[in-house]
């Protein structure tokens, strides 16, 4: 079993003067909302996590530690899209009707794991342990083979039973301390992840393990990539192993036989296909990010020096030199990246993050426009561009109304993005639409199981005079007492 930052790689962290004035306008605008817990789990439990984890992911902007701690779960556009778009082609020819949904965890484990519904957790220790794409690409078809192979599923469903209520009161009880504002009552909320998950990962057998390994070779060579990567990373855990029990060696059995089976395989597949220069430059960037973001900053600028012109070497500076401060330095590198690519949303995203941070609002949201017109199916930049125009001196008019519209679109996508219906319940405030931010505030409160507070702001909502709002507060209202509107 193979699998493992939130929002986002701290790449997307607020600065402590805007979480103040942020949390201040939301504190007065919603009143003190009060922690509650999940009160029951229904056989639509994974459903329920999948969207948590997704609101979670978004919703990390408004946490700000300094640095990302370990045992974090963390969100980045780039890494999930990257590590998204090859899975998806995995389970395609693995035949698995299901879309791969990845979490990732900074922590210096080199473990990943399939859990259930397509979910595959990847630690962040893993993508720095593996030495190009190929290794990386060998360990997430070899967790297709454990989901295509039902492992989870015939192996431990009374494990993942107990599992999900624990994960839904950790994560549940982080949303809630997004409400109040408290990064301290977050950080206590989610620094659980790692020992819940790493309790989580099935422990598989060596037959699975090897079902899994002749999978996942089947795979690459459908795929027409090289299959020597899942044998050199097998081999690559051989040769660093020190005596302690290694987090992946002990949910992934490793044997000899294991090796050579592997090994054999890839020795007869006879494979055409040498490199995937464009999957390995994808590879060297996430991995760039991940040291740039997790590692200390001096020692990322040792390892990429100066005159290395790669395009990851740089990012990783750049990265590094941001998070020293050196900002003027950082967007020296970054604009010469974005000279040569200008057509690359993640480094105009990073841009708008460094001029957010230093007070240019109204430039931060150039970029983050930029950023979405080149990737309009983004999940968080949307987000990041409404928190960048609501930030801006006095929004009014237009600047509201684009606000306005791109929550929408996210709160219509993903309706259970808790932060997204902040951010709209304060733009709808500073544009008087009373109606609407008490709809959006018992969205945000039916989100967090805080019922009684849903049910007296839809109660406001359903008196509004449109039609949409008060059905939709009526809608809600029925889901917390349905005796009541029966």
């Amino acid at each position: 079993m193979v699998q493992a930052p939130f929002r986002f790689l701290k790449l997307h962290k607020l600065s402590r003067h805007c979480e103040e004035r942020s949390n201040a306008e939301i504190q007065e605008a919603y009143g003190s909302p009060r922690s509650s817990w999940l009160h029951t789990m229904t056989g639509g439990v994974h459903k329920f996590l999948v969207a948590v984890f997704a609101l979670l992911f978004l919703c990390l902007s408004t946490a700000q530690a300094a640095e990302i701690q370990k045992d974090q779960f963390i969100s980045d556009e780039e890494i999930e899209q990257t590590l998204t778009d090859w899975l998806t082609k995995i389970f395609e020819v693995a035949n698995v009707r299901m879309e791969p949904k990845v979490l990732l965890l900074s922590s210096s484990d080199v473990n990943a794991g399939a859990t259930l519904g397509g979910m595959i957790i990847v630690y962040t220790g893993l993508i720095l342990k593996c030495e190009n794409v190929y290794q990386l690409l060998g360990v997430l078809a070899h967790e297709t083979g454990h989901i295509a192979g039902a492992h989870s599923a015939r192996a431990a469903d009374a494990q993942n039973q107990a599992l999900v209520p624990a994960v839904a009161t950790m994560l549940l009880s982080g949303a809630a301390a997004l409400a109040t504002g408290s990064s301290e009552a977050l950080m206590a909320g989610l620094m659980g992840g790692s020992q819940i998950f790493e309790r989580g990962l099935l422990k598989h057998s060596r037959d699975q393990e090897e079902t899994a390994d002749s999978a996942a070779l089947r795979y690459l060579t459908a795929l027409g990539w090289p299959t020597r990567g899942l044998s050199e990373f097998l081999n690559l855990l051989d040769a660093g192993y020190t005596g302690h029990v290694d987090p992946y060696t002990s949910t992934h059995p490793l044997s000899n036989e294991r090796k050579e089976k592997v090994t054999l395989f890839q020795k007869e597949s006879h494979s055409t296909v040498d490199s995937l220069p464009k999957e390995e430059e994808k590879f060297q960037r996430i991995k760039a990010k991940i040291n740039g973001f997790m590692n200390k900053p001096d020692a990322v600028l040792r390892s990429y020096k100066s005159d290395h012109r790669s395009i990851p070497a740089q990012y990783g500076r750049a990265i590094a030199l941001y998070r020293k401060g050196k900002h003027s330095d950082a967007l020296n590198l970054l604009n010469a990246l974005i000279k040569e690519n200008p057509s690359d949303p993640f480094f105009l995203e990073f841009k708008g993050q460094i001029c957010f941070e230093t007070g240019k609002v109204s430039e931060a949201a150039d970029y983050f426009r930029q950023a979405l017109k080149l990737l309009p199916k983004a999940k968080t930049i949307p987000v990041l561009l409404a928190q960048a125009l609501l930030e801006s001196p006095n929004p009014e008019g237009k600047t509201l109304n684009e606000a306005i519209s791109l929550l929408r679109q996210v709160t219509d996508h993903s309706p259970e993005n808790i932060f997204a219906w902040r951010l709209l319940a304060k733009a709808y405030g500073k544009n008087n639409q009373m109606d609407h931010v008490a709809l959006c505030l018992a969205e945000e409160a039916f989100l967090l199981n805080e019922l009684p507070r849903a049910k007296v702001q839809a109660g406001t909502a359903s008196k509004s005079k449109d039609p949409v709002v008060a059905e939709r507060a009526k809608d809600i209202l029925k889901q917390i007492d349905p005796a009541a509107s029966g």
